[in-house]
């Protein structure tokens, strides 16, 4: 089912492409200089781009490249063509799910900044571990326990971290 939808979405990509490439130069030529009357969010399977989209007389314009990445599409731009490329079989599984290679990138920069956080909160504690000492009962074990935590979250995301790296490499080989 899935590969039928990732053809079905490459055979509407590629016939809008093609129906607009023949204006394109002549259009961006007639964009110069234009006002661009609106900006909007775009949403692609459920996630908002970091780049906006704008209507730029009368026509709506999307940033190719993002909205491309957030297809797992590839986008090659030579002379004054720009070639997207949609292949449903450049995804990986990953505990249960199924990651684009920009959906690996992100998951990856996300991980690495809960990383950085995490291993910074252990080491805050730890540097209470003397003070701790002469604690006890219930503040102590809290503590503990607390500490315990966090390493155990920093060790689930650093594997984590290692299962993201090992699905890129599938991209790698495919290149």
């Amino acid at each position: 089912m899935k590969k039928i939808l990732g053809l079905i979405g490459a055979f509407i990509l590629g016939a809008y492409v093609m129906a607009v490439g023949e204006d394109v130069s002549a259009k961006v030529k007639s964009l110069v200089g234009q006002t661009v009357a609106g900006e909007y969010k775009v949403v692609v399977n459920g996630k908002e781009l970091d780049e906006k989209g704008a209507v730029i007389a009368g026509t709506t314009n999307i940033p190719v490249r993002a909205f491309s990445e957030a297809l797992g599409a590839d986008l090659k731009v030579e002379d004054k063509t720009v070639y997207v490329t949609l292949d449903n079989n450049k995804v990986v599984e990953m505990d249960g799910k199924y990651y684009s290679k920009y959906d690996l990138l992100n998951e990856q920069k996300k991980t690495t900044e809960l990383l950085d956080h995490l291993n910074n909160r252990v080491a805050q504690e730890e540097a209470k571990t003397e003070s701790m000492n002469g604690q006890t009962g219930i503040v102590k074990q809290l503590w503990e326990d607390g500490l315990k935590d966090l390493r155990e979250k920093v060790a689930q995301n650093n594997q984590k971290l290692t299962n993201i790296t090992e699905a890129l490499k599938a991209f790698e080989i495919e290149s």
